[in-house]
């Protein structure tokens, strides 16, 4: 008989709304997973027009590692998905700083319309991300 381990891995998620002053707004979820002392987290940024249209999600991916004593962020990218003609990506960026991944990006409309995303991941020396 053979028998393979592998280690337990947890996944859960959260998810906040966002209003802007036009009738848009923005619904930001946080992914995470984790395998022993590492983690990697997605924190996704989804617009939708004042008509309720998805028009882009912005993804930020990050990874760390912990130990119970302190965590680094290892690595932070991006994806991103355009789901309406005329949205594009204009700029972004992405980087690690100690124990947190940031993310930030503009994105432009059909109609001259422009939003800015900001999103950052920080991991705990426990490994909880927020």
């Amino acid at each position: 008989m053979n028998l393979m381990c592998l280690p337990a891995m947890a996944a859960d998620s959260s998810a906040e709304t966002i209003y802007y002053e036009d009738g848009s707004y923005a619904i930001i979820t946080l992914t995470s997973s984790s395998v022993r002392a590492s983690k990697s987290d997605i924190k996704a940024y989804t617009y939708y027009n004042p008509q309720g249209q998805r028009c882009f999600t912005y993804r930020l991916l990050a990874s760390f590692t912990y130990n119970g004593v302190m965590s680094r962020a290892d690595t932070a990218e991006n994806t991103v998905s355009i789901y309406r003609q005329g949205w594009d990506m204009s700029t972004h960026s992405e980087y690690v700083s100690g124990n947190t991944a940031y993310g930030r990006a503009t994105f432009t409309g059909p109609n001259g319309e422009s939003r800015t995303v900001s999103l950052t991941l920080t991991c705990d020396k426990n490994g909880n991300i927020s």
